[in-house]
């Protein structure tokens, strides 16, 4: 009869902590996919914002020009980073490099650099990644002199 009980016990708390393990699963796929959303969300809403000024005759060009930011650099030559690069390519700003860990992954024409690298100095340094704008702001500023910016707040402040 214990033995019986014993094994009726084990069997329970195994259940439960089967449960409560797919429980914490779940949740951490469920957040996980939030994050994705929020992402491709955030991304949604600048390029609808940047294309809204694009429509209006507007070019991103002159939120540099009015900041005095004459020279920048590019964190991240994703789209968004790629984007900014052909909206400013041929205009009065010079992107003197991009910076990215992924160099192959992009097709432009810039010199890219790895984030671990030191920085040539600039007026800015433009991050596209406007999902990581935070850490990605902490990792650099103290590697280089200039205002670091994000993408997101060039679109909406213009």
């Amino acid at each position: 009869m214990k033995k019986g009980g014993v094994a009726v016990l084990a069997t329970i708390i195994g259940a439960a902590a089967g449960a409560a393990g797919s429980e914490y699963f779940a949740q951490k796929q469920v957040k996980e996919k939030g994050a994705k959303i929020d992402k491709f969300k955030s991304y949604y809403n600048m390029l609808n914002q940047w294309l809204m000024l694009k429509q209006e005759g507007k070019s991103l060009e002159r939120y540099f020009v009015d900041h005095g930011y004459h020279s920048i650099a590019i964190y991240g030559m994703g789209e968004m980073g790629n984007r900014l690069y052909d909206e400013l390519k041929g205009s009065s700003i010079e992107i003197r490099y991009a910076i990215d860990r992924n160099a192959s992954g992009t097709y432009s024409d810039l010199d890219i650099i790895d984030p671990e690298d030191s920085f040539e100095e600039v007026d800015a340094v433009v991050v596209s990644a406007i999902f990581a704008f935070d850490e990605i702001a902490e990792i650099i500023s103290g590697k280089i002199s200039c205002p670091v910016i994000s993408l997101d707040d060039v679109v909406f402040e213009m």
